[in-house]
Order: C-alpha cells, then structure tokens, then sequence
C-alpha cells in the first residue's frame, strides 16, 4: 500500500495539531512541518469538510482537531485524503493473473488484507503516535 504524498502531508499536520492545546495559524503549521502553504491549505480544507479539524477565526485563531486526538485515528485521515485506499485493483477478464476473474482465486485474499489494513489503521489513533517524554 503507497499513500500519497496529500495524506502524507495531512497525518503530519492532523498529528502536530494533536500535540497542541490551542489553534495552530496555517502559516505556524506549515513552517513547524516543513510543508508548502497552498498544499497545506488544500488538504485542511479537504479535512474541515470531512469534520476531521476545525478552522477558527480571529487573532488567536487558525486549525484545530474537531474531536480528541484519542478520537481520531488514521484510517479516517487517510480516507479522506486519499479515497479509495486499496490493496489491489482486480484485473480485466483475459489479463493475467486472472484469465476468469470471476473465479479467481486470489481475489479473497486481497480483500481480506484490505480489511485488516482498514481495521489496522481504524486503531491507531492520533493520540497513540504522539511522543511520550520519559521523565
């Protein structure tokens, strides 16, 4: 599995809004994350209109997560920023590997790793991937 390099961008982003208590100004993010601005702009808009971060306005404003770090986990960054995520693509009748893809055999196999990929992701949360300070 290859995510692109949009979700990669927006997990960096989604994860140093979750070591924040306050909004990070798109400009602060994307100078903390080494990120282009416009890009960066694109994908958070992309992630407030799926409900993933919020935007607030004013002088202390700028983006936040819209729920909990503990509440957020990959998948759902990932589904957003790079839908449809999959493993595999099934094959045309008469390409290889499959001559009769309605019969071939391999095809369960890859939906079963698609769905443990999914499940996978689903329990990683935000919180988890933030660095504990061993003191």
């Amino acid at each position: 599995m290859k995510i692109s390099k949009k979700a990669y961008y927006g997990l960096r982003a989604t994860l140093a809004l979750a070591q924040t208590e306050k909004p990070l100004s798109i400009h602060t993010l994307a100078e903390m994350e080494h990120l282009p601005l416009d890009y960066l702009e694109k994908i958070l808009q992309t992630l407030r209109k799926a409900g993933l971060v919020t935007a607030h306005k004013g002088v202390a404003g700028g983006y936040a997560l819209a729920r909990p770090a503990s509440e957020t986990n990959i998948w759902e960054i990932l589904r957003e920023l790079d839908p449809p995520i999959k493993t595999f693509s099934t094959p045309l009748k008469g390409e290889l590997p499959c001559l009769h893809v309605g019969h071939c055999q391999t095809n369960e196999v890859w939906r079963m790793l698609e769905n443990k990929i999914e499940k996978t992701l689903s329990d990683v949360t935000l919180e988890s991937l933030i660095p504990r300070n061993n003191s």
